[in-house]
């Protein structure tokens, strides 16, 4: 259903229509969009995954402390070392994904910044 000036791009759900001199992009549902709208769909799409993804590992992190207090009032030592490890790894992880948020927060700031420059 594409049309003749559209192209797939390596990601299936993603197609580049060239239309003369303006290029535009489809996404998988239909939406059409300019490069740069595009880019910033995208980047907000990735911050929403990224922010549930953090939330679903803070309520890992509850989980693991919640059983691992169960495991020491029960005096179940070694369940109770699994579960401080396992909410330290889980801390790991959100570690990561905290990084790489305030990373795109600042490539986003700097982008910002450099279209500002260049419009002066």
């Amino acid at each position: 259903m594409a049309s003749a000036g559209a192209r797939s791009w390596p990601v299936p759900t993603m197609w580049e229509i060239d239309e003369d001199e303006l290029v535009r992009f489809r996404c998988h549902v239909g939406h059409t969009y300019t490069a740069e709208v595009m880019s910033l769909a995208l980047d907000e799409n990735l911050r929403r995954a990224l922010a549930s993804a953090l939330r679903a590992l803070e309520e890992r992190v509850a989980l693991a402390r919640k059983l691992h207090k169960q495991a020491v009032d029960g005096s179940h030592q070694l369940l109770a070392e699994h579960w401080t490890d396992r909410a330290r790894e889980f801390e790991q992880e959100m570690d990561v994904l905290r990084n790489s948020v305030r990373r795109m927060e600042r490539l986003a700031a700097d982008s910002e910044q450099s279209a500002k420059a260049a419009a002066e």
